[in-house]
C-alpha cells in the first residue's frame, strides 16, 4: 500500500506523525488549522477536524493499544480543487470498519447512552448526512489507513 497521498492538482497538502499519545491532540489541531481556507468551508473544515480527532483518537485506543507509545501515527491532508482529503495511518490489527459502522445503528441507536463506538456513529452521521467517503484501508505490510475525503 503506498503511503503517500496523491498530490496532483493540490492548493495544500502536510504530513504530521505523532506518537502514540492522546496529548499529542493540541499538537494536530495546531497542525491542522492551516487547512482552515478557502476552498474548504467553515463547515466541512470543522466537520474534518472532528474526524481527524476521532480517527487519531481511535487509532492511539484501539490500533495501538497494545503498541508502545513512540509508535509513529502518520496524518495526511490534503486540500484539492474539488476535495479535502484526510489520512490516519495506523500499525494495528486490520479491522472492518465499514461493517461496524453499518451496524452501529442497530446495536447503538442512541449512542451517547452507550461508552463504546461513538466513532463509528460519528463516522456513520459524517457519511450519511455529510457525503464523506470513509474507507479503512488495511494492509498485510503492518500499516492500515483512515481514509476521509469530502467533496465540495
Amino acid at each position: 500500500m503506498n503511503n503517500l497521498a496523491s498530490t496532483d492538482g493540490v492548493i495544500h497538502f502536510d504530513r504530521l506523525i505523532a506518537q502514540t499519545d492522546l496529548t499529542a491532540i493540541s499538537r494536530i489541531l495546531s497542525w491542522f488549522a492551516a487547512f482552515q481556507r478557502a476552498p474548504v468551508s467553515q463547515a466541512i473544515w470543522l466537520q474534518g477536524q472532528i474526524a481527524l480527532v476521532e480517527g487519531f483518537t481511535n487509532a492511539v485506543q484501539h490500533a495501538h493499544e497494545q503498541l508502545p507509545k513512540q509508535t509513529p501515527i502518520k496524518l495526511e491532508a490534503g486540500i484539492y480543487s474539488d476535495r479535502l482529503e484526510i489520512r490516519v495511518w495506523d500499525q494495528g490489527s486490520p479491522f472492518d470498519l465499514a461493517a461496524l459502522i453499518d451496524r452501529v445503528e442497530q446495536e447503538y441507536p442512541e449512542p451517547l447512552e452507550h461508552e463504546a463506538h461513538w466513532g463509528a456513529s460519528l463516522f456513520k452521521k459524517l457519511r450519511d448526512q455529510h457525503s464523506w467517503q470513509i474507507d479503512y484501508l488495511c494492509s498485510h505490510e503492518g500499516q492500515n489507513c483512515l481514509k476521509l475525503v469530502k467533496f465540495y
